[in-house]
Order: C-alpha cells, then sequence, then structure tokens
C-alpha cells in the first residue's frame, strides 16, 4: 500500500512539473529584440563583454532572427505554392467523378485522423 501511495506521488509530481514547465515555455517571449536583448545580457554577464560588444550582439542576434523569419516565411509560401501546384494538376487528370470521390476519401481521412488525436489527448483537452 505504502509503494502504492509513493507511485501516485511521484507520478502525480511528474505530470505538475511537465505541466509547470510546458506553462513557463508558453510564456516566452516571442518578440526578437527583447530575446536579443536577454541573449546579449546573458553572454555580457558570462563573458565579460563591454557595452560596445553587448550591443553589436544583441545587433546581430535581431539580424539573424529577421533573416530567420524571412526564411520560414519563404519556405511557407514555397511549400503551399507547390500544394496549390500538385492540385491543379491532380485536378487536371481526375475526372469529375473520380475527383469527388478522391475529395471524399480525402475528407474521411482527416476525420478519422482527428478523432485519432482526440482519443489520444484525452477527453479533457
Amino acid at each position: 500500500m505504502k509503494k502504492l501511495v509513493i507511485i501516485c506521488a511521484l507520478v502525480g509530481a511528474t505530470f505538475a512539473q511537465a505541466q509547470a514547465q510546458a506553462q513557463r515555455q508558453g510564456n516566452r517571449e516571442r518578440d526578437p529584440e527583447k530575446m536579443a536583448e536577454r541573449m546579449s545580457q546573458r553572454m555580457g554577464e558570462k563573458l565579460d563583454l563591454t557595452s560596445e560588444q553587448e550591443s553589436q550582439l544583441k545587433n546581430l542576434f535581431i539580424e539573424d532572427a529577421n533573416k530567420r523569419k524571412e526564411i520560414e516565411e519563404a519556405r511557407k509560401a514555397e511549400m503551399k505554392a507547390a500544394k496549390e501546384n500538385h492540385r491543379e494538376q491532380l485536378e487536371a487528370i481526375l475526372s469529375p467523378e473520380q475527383l469527388e470521390k478522391w475529395k471524399a476519401e480525402r475528407k474521411e481521412m482527416g476525420d478519422k485522423m482527428r478523432e485519432r488525436r482526440k482519443r489520444r489527448r484525452g477527453p479533457n483537452e
């Protein structure tokens, strides 16, 4: 009985810690300038940087964040265009009846996937 109580306590503590960590990560600042400021300050403290070095690092981190954002947006646009091109080619090949059947099968597969995800998450989410 004692072992069961200890196991339950450990499992509960683990879930509580995981939830707290997820909440902390969700609260993180997403602003590139604030993140760059924080990173340059931390490096300044750890590496004994001058204020000019910290300023240069902050600018570097901001520039890097902006480049990453541009790359991410370009990839999204490229994927969207590729997906649209694929759909257009598919529609050109299939007859209207085949296309309707294919769309119905895709909808059914999507519904099944959503149902599976829902079951994995549990009733609370």
